[in-house]
């Protein structure tokens, strides 16, 4: 994917992606990482065919996304994300939207929540798969948020895509719940699935095949997350002052006490 994609209106009429050259391998993990408002989900946008470069061209395979067949690539594209749409609708349904075109067997369903850790979910539920997911109905119930975004997960698992991107997907969601929801979402790439991973979050993407920091519409840096936390790879040293800065934040008293951070990180 390379080019220039203008969002509009932005009262400064710049870009919100400008100059980027941006490549995802088939059956790899990518990670866009940075702030709010660095250009990660834009660039997410532009790979799955929602928004159209101004310059340049988003290819897939070497077909430009403007000419491909959108329904067949929309087909191909998974998504799961922190504001996905919650239906009125039964919790079988909330999964198996993910594929319209698919047959809901039980098998299928079950494996769906199974990799998203939602056994439980499903069990506690006061019908299980025929509880109608909606507080304001007869007979409706409400779940939070980290049971929303499980049935996220599941949904997309449903929907069996070959890229799945997956934007911010574990904000409500305990540390627990959210180391879990990554090891899943790595499981899908190891199951051949290419994943785009956009979150701020940089422990979560220590096992990407390749990480990009995005800054201002911009690639800051690029590489595997041993590249960029060492020293002589990544000299500007934006990520790995970044992750430094995450990981002394959730680094617990007990940890500060008997493993003090370095000036220079180690990796290993």
């Amino acid at each position: 994917m390379t080019g220039l994609h203008r969002e509009k209106p932005r009262k400064d009429n710049k870009p919100a992606l400008d100059g980027i050259d941006l490549r995802f391998p088939a059956g790899e993990t990518v990670a866009l990482v940075r702030e709010n408002g660095s250009g990660k989900t834009t660039a997410a946008k532009l790979l799955t065919g929602l928004y159209v470069p101004d310059e340049g061209q988003v290819l897939v395979g070497d077909v430009p996304t403007s000419e491909i067949d959108r329904r067949a690539w929309f087909s191909r594209i998974a998504n799961v994300s922190q504001d996905f749409y919650h239906w009125p609708l039964t919790a079988r349904m909330n999964v198996a939207i993910g594929r319209t075109d698919a047959e809901v067997t039980e098998e299928r369903l079950t494996a769906a929540i199974q990799h998203a850790d939602a056994e439980d979910l499903i069990e506690d539920l006061p019908r299980g798969w025929d509880t109608l997911l909606a507080r304001g109905y007869q007979d409706g119930h409400s779940l939070s948020g980290g049971q929303w975004q499980k049935l996220g997960i599941a949904r997309a698992h449903f929907r069996d895509g070959q890229v799945l991107v997956v934007d911010e997907p574990t904000a409500a969601l305990d540390a627990k719940a959210e180391q879990q929801a990554f090891a899943n979402i790595r499981a899908l790439a190891a199951g051949g699935q290419t994943v785009v991973l956009i979150t701020h979050r940089l422990h979560s993407v220590r096992s990407a095949d390749l990480i990009y920091l995005m800054e201002n519409g911009r690639v800051a840096e690029s590489g595997t997350f041993a590249d960029l936390m060492a020293p002589d790879t990544a000299p500007g040293g934006k990520f790995r002052s970044m992750y430094e800065v995450q990981r002394g934040q959730f680094t617990s008293a007990d940890e500060k006490q008997t493993v003090p951070l370095q000036k220079e990180p180690t990796v290993t």
